[in-house]
């Protein structure tokens, strides 16, 4: 089953490659070439479980409107419909929450810093003699480990924290705005 998850990238691609640019985000752009797909499905279903979440706070308040209107014994009869659909989005959540996770941890993680390492190693066989000579045993080759990690660490903040706590934020101020938008005034003080 997750080998499946494994193989939608491929660590050893054979394609022509290219130097990398100078500046950083044009840099960290190239880095994902092969990758994109994967991680803005990633930042898609990331962004999905931030929104959920954020509602589940006013989900609970509606169940605890329910419970203040209705006895626990006739809850399940006035809103059963609710009840169950809330139940059903319960289970949606953490199917979303498992493919994000098999996702990044089976797909991303392990496939990701492994291209680009491979790339980056053909790059380097590329160099001249020239280039080496002034170079210490495992510099270059600890460059190309620690750079592979660090330009996924940064897609795996921007592309899933960063999107997931924004997303959460809007939808939080999204949902007390709903209450009453003079509560909204704090949240965007904050920011």
């Amino acid at each position: 089953m997750l080998r499946w998850f494994e193989n939608l990238l491929n660590p050893f691609p054979s394609n022509e490659i290219a130097p990398p640019p100078n500046a950083l985000w044009p840099f960290l752009w190239s880095c994902t070439h092969g990758s994109r797909l994967f991680i803005l499905v990633m930042t898609f279903f990331t962004a999905m479980i931030g929104g959920f979440e954020a509602l589940l706070f006013a989900v609970m308040g509606k169940v605890v409107d329910w419970l203040s209107k209705s006895s626990p014994e006739l809850l399940w009869q006035t809103e059963k419909h609710r009840l169950l659909l809330l139940a059903g989005l319960l289970l949606f959540s953490a199917i979303l929450i498992a493919v994000q996770t098999l996702i990044k941890h089976q797909t991303l993680a392990g496939n990701f810093p492994m291209r680009l390492r491979w790339n980056f190693h053909r790059l380097m066989l590329g160099q001249s003699m020239s280039f080496y000579q002034d170079e210490f045993a495992g510099r270059v080759s600890a460059k190309v480990m620690q750079t592979a990690l660090a330009v996924r660490d940064v897609w795996f903040i921007v592309a899933d924290i960063l999107v997931f706590v924004v997303i959460y934020f809007v939808t939080m101020v999204a949902v007390v705005g709903h209450f009453n938008a003079i509560v909204v005034l704090p949240f965007l003080v904050w920011v």
